[in-house]
């Protein structure tokens, strides 16, 4: 006993059953770690589970697990945790299909037959079909080849990635909707071929190109496929496995602490006095929950906490689901679908702006008819249906809650906004299915808040953080945490979806065999390599080529921009700057150049009251890939100079570093193609322009003119 608790010690514990934590358990207890797992839930499986109605059987997410054939994103986590051992997957042809208000589109699994399909409807896009596809497989296998060459440590340093795999770097680094405008013009064509963007949670506008295409290519090369028993199935054949090799998982176990001695994690407590102690501690749950509840912002550095509070301040989406159960064998009256999607519009930002605003009777949503995968979710003559679209936690006041969710499912006006949307949805399926509404044996209804009861993510997230370009893959939270021996598992660290997290917990128990061995390990499916920066922000020389620098200009006699300095987050108004200011543009090759500038300017006007000096440095040659680096480094060297500051002088006031990430300010004052020159704009304190000057005597001329503007 410690403290009341009744104490045990593991080598792992893990906190949270979801597939991320399970696929985690599942590895280590095979290695022959004693593993304990904790869930707050009565089952395992996080989103993967089920539940069961007047005999029917109702999956919660799942609507095909992409590549469950060798090769494909499922393949190895599910034989690694013998999960094929236990379940039959059926692959499904066609995997889905999909009509917008001009055609109906069959999504063959078979890449080449699926490829046909859609040139058969666009052919004047054959030729941008076949290299949009082309392009996407190239990028598929950039990211398996990473993998495996992480695997077997035959992965090049940070700078080297570029070269060794430009097509993942590339498609990592910006949206969908720009990966596909370089292959195809039509509008529609982008919109049909865009169709799974809901499984992500973002359209083709925001969503990280390379979050689509790699469950694309895995589903249409190795196969879309659904497990018998449904998701609920992979999940108890994963708790099988842990026990299998020695593991606990243990339900109805609330973590409220993980404690920390001298920067270490010692043990994990529960609120039924459980006190676990644990060599390493990994955690499933949402890293609001882990980091700062858990453990506590006192034992983390104020950076880590402020990320942490960005990744769970993004959520994804959260979802409304229709779960029905028939008295009516859809099989036998012909109805053809397993998944079929509909589309009221070709412009999926509205559809987008319909689902977060609740437009119920305009949203895109998807039709799953499970027993065309899994004869056994359903009574004999009858059939399981749900009918899904994505869905704001925000709607509503939140669902009508506003706010107070301790007795939510018994709030009135919860349950009538609940039942408004659902409805509204089943009304718009019953224009496709004669007599569905009559066949309604069980209606349940699934929104935002009945994800975040079950699931504890913040805003009912069934993605984890956004998947945005800024917001993904090495821009996203690491598996790594400032307390060494906690790790992070699961969709906020890794993206949304099933296979994903089976991977993200693959990586992790990667990352815990070495840490057991004292080595260090880097994930498998990212580069999360934290290079040393040193003084400047990261830029990549070989992505340089991502963007073209703009030809010079003749420097506006007044600027409009404003930019917000790194960490204060000052802003400073070039057309009103308020004080005499200067300003130093230099960019990756410049930024020694530029340092000098400053000090010499501020070695002649001390008083930061009387003169405003600022870098400006020019990012438009920064892949959005690469920009949380930048981010990182510019706040390291705001540090530094801030601890070079004598006593009194505030560090907002003297170190005022502002990111030009788009190039346009630097571009408006007439500076391109910098080299290792830099150039010193001289305002007034109006704006104007009383000095322009550029090369190895900028700052010297710089002076005269600032020596005018003062006095």
């Amino acid at each position: 006993m410690s403290g009341g608790f009744m104490s045990e010690k593991f080598d792992v514990v893990v906190i949270g059953a979801g597939l991320g934590g399970l696929a985690t358990a599942g590895y280590l207890a095979k290695q022959g770690r004693s593993v304990l797992v904790l869930e707050h839930h009565t089952i395992p499986g996080g989103y993967a589970h089920e539940f069961k109605r007047r005999g029917y059987r109702f999956e919660v997410a799942l609507h095909a697990l992409d590549g469950a054939g060798p090769g494909g994103w499922a393949y190895q986590q599910s034989a690694d945790l013998e999960v094929f051992d236990q379940v039959e997957f059926r692959r499904m042809d066609p995997f889905y299909t999909v009509e917008f208000p001009d055609h109906k589109v069959v999504a063959h699994a078979d890449l080449v037959a699926y490829e046909a399909e859609l040139i058969s409807h666009f052919p004047n896009e054959v030729d941008g079909i076949r290299s949009l596809i082309d392009a996407m497989v190239k990028t598929f296998f950039d990211v398996r080849r990473f993998v495996y060459d992480g695997e077997n440590t035959r992965r090049p340093g940070f700078s080297g990635i570029p070269n060794s795999y430009p097509h993942m770097i590339a498609a990592m680094g910006q949206s969908w909707e720009e990966f596909m405008s370089a292959h195809i013009e039509s509008e529609e064509l982008a919109s049909v071929f865009s169709t799974l963007w809901a499984y992500y949670g973002l359209p083709p506008s925001q969503l990280n190109a390379a979050t689509f295409i790699l469950p694309w290519v895995s589903y249409h090369l190795y196969g879309a496929y659904y497990p018998e028993g449904g998701s609920m199935a992979m999940s108890r054949a994963i708790e099988t496995t842990i026990m299998k090799y020695g593991g606990e998982l243990r339900y109805r176990q609330d973590v409220d602490g993980i404690e920390v001695v001298d920067g270490k994690a010692v043990a994990v407590t529960t609120t039924k006095g459980l006190r676990v102690e644990a060599d390493l501690i990994i955690s499933n749950a949402n890293p609001n929950d882990t980091m700062l509840r858990f453990i506590g912002p006192d034992h983390l550095p104020d950076g880590y906490v402020g990320s942490v509070k960005e990744a769970t301040d993004r959520p994804a989406l959260g979802s409304l689901v229709v779960y029905l159960g028939l008295e009516k064998d859809l099989i036998a009256e012909g109805w053809p679908y397993h998944e079929l999607f509909l589309a009221t519009t070709y412009d999926l930002e509205d559809d987008y702006a319909a689902m977060r605003e609740g437009r119920w009777e305009d949203v895109g949503l998807v039709i799953s008819h499970y027993d065309h995968v899994d004869p056994t979710c359903s009574p004999e003559g009858s059939s399981v249906m749900s009918i899904t679209t994505l869905a704001s936690w925000d709607y509503a006041d939140q669902w009508g809650t506003h706010g107070g969710l301790d007795d939510y499912s018994n709030n009135e006006r919860y349950l009538e906004i609940k039942d408004a949307a659902g409805q509204t949805l089943v009304n718009r399926v019953a224009e496709l299915i004669p007599g569905l509404k009559e066949s309604i044996v069980h209606i349940e209804i699934g929104t935002p808040i009945t994800n975040w009861r079950y699931s504890l993510n913040p805003s009912g997230s069934i993605y984890g953080s956004e998947q945005t370009v800024e917001n993904m893959y090495m821009n996203r939270l690491s598996e790594r945490t400032p307390i060494t021996n906690v790790f992070l598992t699961g969709a906020w660290v890794f993206g949304g979806g099933m296979s994903a997290a089976m991977m993200s917990g693959r990586s992790v128990a990667r990352r815990a065999d070495n840490y057991f061995a004292g080595e260090s390990a880097e994930s498998l499916f990212t580069p999360d390599l934290e290079p040393d920066t040193g003084d400047e922000p990261v830029i990549l020389e070989d992505e340089r080529r991502l963007s073209t620098p703009a030809a010079t200009t003749a420097p506006t006699p007044r600027s409009s921009h404003t930019l917000t300095a790194a960490v204060s987050g000052r802003e400073i108004d070039f057309a009103s700057p308020g004080l005499p200011t200067v300003l130093v543009f230099h960019d990756q090759d410049s930024v020694k150049a530029g340092a000098a500038a400053v000090i010499a300017v501020r070695s002649e006007h001390e008083d930061a009251a009387s003169v405003t000096v600022a870098n400006v440095v020019d990012l438009q040659s920064v892949p959005k890939l690469f920009r949380k680096f930048a981010e990182t480094s510019m706040r390291k060297s705001y540090a530094r100079a801030e601890e070079g500051l004598s006593e009194g002088k505030r560090a907002e006031d003297y170190v005022v570093i502002l990111p030009d990430w788009d190039g346009s300010a630097t571009q408006g004052f007439g500076f391109s193609d910098m080299g290792e020159d830099i150039g010193v704009v001289v305002l007034d304190t109006d704006g104007e322009i009383a000095g322009f000057h550029r090369g190895e005597n900028a700052t010297d001329e710089a002076l005269e003119d600032l020596r005018r503007v003062a006095d």
